[in-house]
Order: C-alpha cells, then sequence, then structure tokens
C-alpha cells in the first residue's frame, strides 16, 4: 500500500513537471491535457485520477510554483515585532520571488495566466482561487506591517490595510511591468532598489536634533 502511495505521488510529479515545462514552451491555454499526458508518459486516465479537468492541474503548478514565497511571507507575518529586525526582510522575499520567476520558465508564465485571470471570469473556479491568494497576500502583508509599526519601523499613522494594499500593489506593478517589457525585462537589482524607495517613504523618520 505504502509503495502504491509513493507511486502514485512520483506520478503526479511528474504530470505537474511535465506540464510546467509544457506551459513554459507553448503557453497554458495552448496546452491540451493530452500534450500533458504525452510529455509524461502517462494515459490520459492517469491525468484524471490526479486532476478533476485542466483547471486543477493548474491550480496545482500555481501551490507548487508559489509555495516558497508563501512559505517565506506567512513566516515573515507571523515575526514577532522584536524578530523583525529591518523592513530588509520584506524586500528580500519578494525580491527571492522575482529571481526565481526569470529562472523557472514554468514559473513566469504562471504568473502570467494570475495577471490574465485576475482581470476577467472566463473560469469562475480559477478566479475565485487568485481572488483568495490575492486577499491572503494582502493579510499576511498587514501583519507583518502592524509588527513592524509596533517595531517602530514603520509611520503608525497609516493604518496596516492601507499600507498592506499600497505594498501590494507596488510589488504587482513591478511584476506586470517586467512581464510585458521586452527581454530582459528589470533586473533583481531595479526591483530591490524600487522597494527600498518604497519602504523610504513609510518608514520612521529619525528625529531631526
Amino acid at each position: 500500500m505504502r509503495r502504491s502511495k509513493a507511486d502514485a505521488e512520483i506520478t503526479r510529479a511528474r504530470i505537474l513537471d511535465s506540464a510546467g515545462k509544457l506551459f513554459a514552451i507553448q503557453g497554458i491555454t495552448r496546452t491540451r491535457l493530452t500534450d500533458v499526458a504525452a510529455e509524461a508518459g502517462v494515459t490520459r486516465g492517469a491525468i484524471y485520477w490526479h486532476f478533476k479537468d485542466k483547471e486543477a492541474l493548474i491550480e496545482a503548478m500555481m501551490d507548487s510554483v508559489g509555495a516558497p514565497t508563501d512559505a517565506a511571507l506567512e513566516a515573515l507575518s507571523n515575526a514577532r515585532k522584536d524578530e523583525i529586525l529591518s523592513l530588509n526582510m520584506l524586500r528580500d522575499v519578494i525580491v527571492d520571488a522575482f529571481k526565481r520567476s526569470n529562472q523557472q520558465p514554468a514559473l513566469e508564465q504562471i504568473t502570467r495566466f494570475v495577471f490574465r485571470y485576475s482581470l476577467c471570469n472566463e473560469s469562475e473556479s480559477l478566479t475565485n482561487r487568485i481572488n483568495s491568494d490575492r486577499k491572503l497576500a494582502i493579510t499576511r502583508l498587514q501583519r507583518f506591517i502592524s509588527n513592524a509599526q509596533k517595531a517602530e519601523l514603520i509611520r503608525a499613522d497609516l493604518s496596516p490595510e492601507c499600507l498592506a494594499i499600497h505594498t501590494h500593489t507596488h510589488i504587482i506593478g513591478l511584476f506586470h511591468h517586467h512581464l510585458s517589457s521586452p527581454f530582459p525585462g528589470l533586473s533583481a537589482e531595479y526591483v530591490a532598489t524600487s522597494l527600498d524607495l518604497l519602504f523610504d517613504g513609510i518608514k520612521v523618520k529619525p528625529c531631526k536634533p
């Protein structure tokens, strides 16, 4: 029984890897489940055993490629005020996500897909998933910002919710600009500098003598 479960996990991982490869080469909309099955060396039945449809496969891909950033943001959002040393902690998480998107073509395709579906209702389930992910990201940013305010790193005259939306919008804008620009787009150094400029505007200013 254990071996059967292990084999199933290996097959599922192979399907996800193959889907990622094809998404990067052909794009998401042009990739069919039959293409994924052929690339993975499995039957269409095997695909449907693990994923009820293409949307479920896409959601699983979103989970797999976003896991590192999600985990880092979750850990950061739960950091106590005495554990938050500077806003560089948040900057480094975002820059790392940006670097990974450049290094993994499948992740870039998923990011493009999310931007497309976030502005339309072609798929209700995927739109709901994207909206849920956005709310969760803003909630995590809000928790981090609230604790950073308690640590007196961020201005306290603005609400954490307002600052979280402001920060999230800036991050999304950077990714959108990068993906819509001719190759090579933005550099990781530019993204880091842009985030530093953003944070400089909300940091607690030192008292003048």
